[in-house]
């Protein structure tokens, strides 16, 4: 993580994923994501970043794979969340390259494939960088999901049993 640099210095507007965090692209669990340095080297060429006023944290476009990062998110968060979060975001982009839709309103959000795939990958990099349990289980909680999804969402990804 000492080696990723987050840029919080930017207004609204649309960047390149390194624009925003510099050295990602080096990181080992994105390249086992998508397989091959070439496909991550494909993703941060063509995948924009874009930064807005609305008041939310990170989240993948459907239709195209843009990540959209809130200003707010952006300058406020501690720096092991936003990589959390980008990791978890550049698991939707690979998501969104093979068809799937992220955003299937037939599951809840903490039963979604699509988003308990993104999150055992920032849990496993989250117990990679140190985070012990605790630290894991209060990123995993965020204001849209009960506590009872909360426990679903971490027995999913294999926290509680």
């Amino acid at each position: 993580m000492n080696e990723i640099k987050i840029n919080r210095g930017v207004t609204p507007g649309a960047y390149s994923i390194e624009d925003i965090f510099t050295n990602l692209k080096n990181v080992k669990i994105l390249q086992n994501v998508f397989g091959s340095i070439k496909e991550l080297e494909d993703v941060f060429s063509k995948t924009r970043l874009v930064v807005d006023i609305n008041n939310h944290y990170m989240h993948v476009k459907n239709e195209d794979a843009t990540i959209v990062v809130s200003l707010n998110h952006l300058k406020n968060s501690d720096d092991v969340t936003l990589y959390l979060d980008i990791v978890h975001e550049l698991v939707h982009v690979k998501q969104q390259r093979q068809g799937l839709d992220l955003y299937d309103k037939s599951y809840s959000y903490v039963d979604r494939p699509t988003e308990i795939e993104a999150y055992v990958v920032a849990v496993e990099e989250a117990k990679r960088l140190g985070m012990g349990h605790n630290a894991i289980m209060d990123y995993l909680q965020v204001e849209w999901i009960t506590s009872e999804e909360h426990k679903r969402l971490a027995t999913h990804v294999g926290l509680v049993h």
